[in-house]
């Protein structure tokens, strides 16, 4: 059901920020102890094998976990719940393979293609078998939220597995004289089976028990097919994200860039995370309301998301830009010569693209591919043509204009071309 009290919706929206402030917060912290009890080399071997832990992660979810929350919530209000077991199903055994596949092709990748230290490999080989528990795990979570409970979905990812991370990693440094990026991973990769655990436990809780049995049915091969463009834009929108990491770690322009870029990138996506855990709830609304066409409540949602995005936004900015060398300052003293100006830029892009995050949620539920795709294919070609040119000369700086440049250009399209459907769509009385 739409949530159509204003209060309800505030205080839903405000528990899933406080819980993603929160979840975001002990992610900052942990790479900030991880930063200043590892060395530089190996903080660099823990934030290039957590890039290539969320790229692959990307991969493997086949955008059936975002697919989940355009199906579900529909098919739940209908009651039909026996139809969306079965898709649970099908996607359980496409997320299974995928993660054996991809998880393969990246060990090929990491020991035959490309000279990795034995350090490294060693952290890469624990993201590798993080890859099935965080896959599962993010997409049982979708799940949940399509039942309607997305403040239990979001404690899970943005703050259960995080809290136990920090715990392992606390642990593991008193116990370990010399600590390494893998031990960081190693840290990850235990407190995933335990966010696993927790998350199988609640999608039983959550699921409505008017299921029934399950009757024999053929797996609808059409939901591959729809899950693709969800599959698609996440695959794009990671390696936008994550591209500049590997490739500062492979044009190597300074022994402290990579790191001070991926503290940057760590603290700037507050507001990244914040729109992540919130637009569960919008996904679902939207789900809903574009399969009865009300665009009344549609703007509605929209008014309500700007209603408390801007003022967050507004002091997320303010402290990001007047405590920009204190709060980098806390990782390394190197980091913030590097990334002084990464930092700023990287603030205020993602501001700008969680503002218009709600755009590509609704193109997407619209099925816009022929929109969608062109767009994300010039933007992440755009963002690595910049790369290779601003990156030598710029380092971190390089890196982050050429992320802001891209990622700005593609909100601002979607938004426009989001803007211009909905109102054709109201003034066609659908």
């Amino acid at each position: 059901m739409l949530i159509v009290s204003r209060r309800e919706h505030f205080t839903e929206v405000g528990k899933l920020a406080v819980i993603a402030f929160t979840g975001h917060g002990i992610v900052f912290l942990i790479n900030l102890i991880l930063a200043r009890h590892l060395a530089v080399t190996e903080f660099e071997n823990y934030v290039v094998a957590v890039a290539v832990f969320h790229l692959i992660l990307a991969i493997t979810s086949q955008g059936l976990d975002k697919y989940a929350l355009r199906i579900m919530p529909a098919k739940f209000s209908r009651q039909h719940h026996g139809h969306a077991a079965h898709y649970f199903l099908f996607s359980l055994s496409r997320l299974m393979i995928g993660a054996i596949v991809v998880a393969a092709l990246t060990l090929l990748w990491a020991r035959e293609l490309r000279e990795f230290s034995d350090d490294a490999l060693n952290a890469i080989y624990y993201s590798l078998l993080a890859l099935p528990l965080g896959a599962l795990t993010y997409y049982l979570c979708a799940v949940i939220s399509a039942t309607g409970d997305c403040v239990r979905a979001t404690t899970v990812t943005y703050l259960f597995v995080p809290v136990l991370t920090l715990a392992f990693v606390c642990i593991a440094l008193v116990a370990s004289p010399q600590a390494t990026g893998a031990m960081g991973i190693l840290c990850w990769l235990i407190s995933w089976c335990f966010g696993l655990a927790l998350a199988t436990y609640w999608v039983k809780k959550a699921w409505p028990a008017e299921g029934g049995a399950l009757k024999p049915e053929r797996a609808n091969l059409s939901w591959q097919r729809e899950a693709m463009p969800f599959w698609l834009y996440r695959l794009s929108m990671v390696v936008i994200a994550q591209i500049a990491i590997i490739l500062l770690d492979w044009l190597q322009p300074s022994p402290a860039a990579t790191g001070a870029y991926a503290a940057a990138m760590s603290t700037a996506g507050l507001a990244a995370v914040l729109a992540a855990a919130t637009n569960r709830v919008y996904a679902r609304e939207l789900s809903i309301i574009l399969d009865t066409g009300d665009y009344t409540a549609l703007r509605r949602l929209r008014v309500q998301r700007l209603q408390w995005m801007l003022p967050v936004l507004g002091l997320f900015l303010l402290i990001a830009l007047i405590f920009t060398r204190e709060i980098l300052g806390l990782f390394q003293p190197d980091f913030v010569t590097e990334g002084t100006a990464a930092f700023r830029i990287l603030a205020v892009t993602t501001s700008a693209t969680v503002l218009m995050g709600v755009a590509p949620i609704y193109l997407k539920h619209r099925k816009q591919s022929r929109v969608i795709f062109p767009a994300l294919a010039l933007a992440a070609l755009a963002q690595i043509a910049l790369l290779i040119v601003l990156v030598p000369r710029f380092e971190a700086t390089g890196a982050a204009i050429a992320y802001a440049i891209s990622m700005v250009g593609l909100y601002s399209f979607f938004s426009l071309v989001g803007h211009r459907q909905v109102r054709a769509a109201d003034s066609r009385g659908n």
